[in-house]
């Protein structure tokens, strides 16, 4: 039995033979069989849809190629692939100019940063104003409490000790938390100036009426 590559030139001789006794309009689809052999015949059949191969012209140029299952999944794939990465690009770039309109310069994202800080800033202070209050509620407790040596206290001086106690935490609690939000702040808007400084850079080079690339 011939092997493959001795049967594959016979069969190209058979498909220039088959297209030259075709009329101007027909077409010749040249399939794999499966096993290294063409079948060539005049009409889309089995081989080609499971194993590819190629559609040509009447006169013998290729008209379509056919792919193989496995060959349209992976076409469709990539194609996948590439639309997905041009949604992200577009993406990026609406953030881009929503950032560089929030925030078109140094400045502007200076003034952002502090209006933040100062906001947070003011929240520590009240807190610490009314530490300072609860602290001299508590020397009058405590003074109260001098008339009780053993320990004894009644329950109303007993309930003003627990609720001072209380506050106090409550507001050291809130100093601290806003001190983290002072942090994260802080690292926000390094990350925002690590992101718009070469957008500012960019904006800067490009000439006055020209559109910024992206």
């Amino acid at each position: 039995m011939p092997s493959p590559a001795i049967r594959r030139p016979a069969w190209w001789v058979l498909c220039g033979a088959l297209v030259t006794a075709l009329p101007a309009q027909a077409a010749v689809f040249v399939c794999n069989d499966g096993h290294g052999g063409i079948v060539t015949t005049d009409h889309l059949d089995t081989n080609c849809l499971q194993y590819g191969g190629k559609e040509l012209n009447a006169d013998g140029s290729v008209r379509r190629r056919i792919l193989t299952p496995a060959q349209q999944r992976e076409q469709q794939q990539q194609r996948t692939r590439q639309q997905d990465l041009q949604e992200q690009e577009l993406r990026q770039q609406r953030q881009q100019r929503a950032l560089l309109s929030r925030y078109p310069d140094d400045a502007t994202l200076r003034k952002a940063r502090s209006d933040d800080l100062n906001s947070v800033q003011a929240l520590i202070d009240a807190a610490r104003q009314r530490l300072k209050v609860l602290h001299r509620e508590r020397i009058g407790i405590d003074e109260d409490a001098q008339f009780y040596p053993s320990g004894n206290y009644p329950n109303s001086l007993r309930m003003r000790m627990q609720l001072n106690t209380s506050q106090r935490e409550q507001e050291q609690a809130m100093i601290g938390a806003q001190q983290r939000e002072i942090q994260r702040i802080d690292q926000r808007y390094a990350e925002l100036r690590a992101r718009l400084q070469p957008l500012w850079s960019r904006q800067q080079a490009t000439p006055v009426g020209a559109t910024p690339a992206n």
